[in-house]
């Protein structure tokens, strides 16, 4: 009987902690006016800057994942990304 209360409460405990931990652990607020920026350095580089040949240079790769990024809430790394990508290319960001 002992033995299955030290289970109960550690259960407890641990179904506690879980919940605590997860209301602190928030994803930041969506922007909208973020996520456009990023879709538009994205849609600029897709229709401008990306190879045509079949050479793999780790660009596309970059690009998507830094969609990834603004998608989950990390727009500061993914905006930057898009715009090394586009400088890279020849292209002027505005602001910078």
């Amino acid at each position: 009987m002992v033995t299955q209360v030290r289970v109960a409460w550690r259960l407890t405990a641990c179904a506690f902690s879980a919940v605590v931990l997860t209301a602190f652990t928030s994803t930041p607020a969506p922007s909208p006016k973020l996520m456009a920026r990023c879709t538009e350095l994205y849609t600029r580089w897709w229709t401008y800057d990306q190879d045509p040949v079949f050479l793999h240079t780790g660009e596309r790769a970059k690009a998507e994942l830094a969609v990834y990024r603004c998608q989950n809430g990390s727009y500061e790394e993914g905006i930057q990304e898009l715009e090394t990508l586009l400088q890279h290319g020849g292209f002027r960001i505005r602001g910078t």
